[in-house]
């Protein structure tokens, strides 16, 4: 996704958060969008070169899971907890108890 799409995508998540956790809001999207680039960053590497590499230690030499692939996974899971924590911040406060004369009878007993 191209960065000014993906930016105007969380300033929109950003406008529907309370004021008063905008601000903590406001880092978490610019880890987002950091954490975005890079992972734009490694799967380009991991197309270029593939999902494994040679790896020689001592005198043996194996096959390994890339290196990118392995910042990918390890990145696109803190994304998704970063984006989870992004829109968590959305949720409303919870709404003042109605009246309601069987609860306040139970409530009261």
């Amino acid at each position: 996704m191209p960065r000014r799409k993906k930016i105007a995508e969380l300033e929109a998540i950003l406008q529907k958060i309370p004021e008063d956790r905008q601000y903590i809001g406001q880092k978490i999207i610019d880890e987002l969008v950091f954490m975005n680039e890079t992972l734009t960053e490694l799967k380009r590497k991991i197309k270029e070169n593939g999902t494994e590499e040679e790896f020689i230690q001592g005198k043996q030499q194996f096959t390994r899971e890339s290196t990118a692939l392995t910042s990918y996974n390890k990145t696109i899971q803190q994304y998704s907890k970063l984006y989870k924590q992004l829109t968590d911040l959305m949720q409303k406060a919870q709404e003042p108890e109605k009246n309601n004369a069987v609860y306040d009878f139970l409530k009261e007993g």
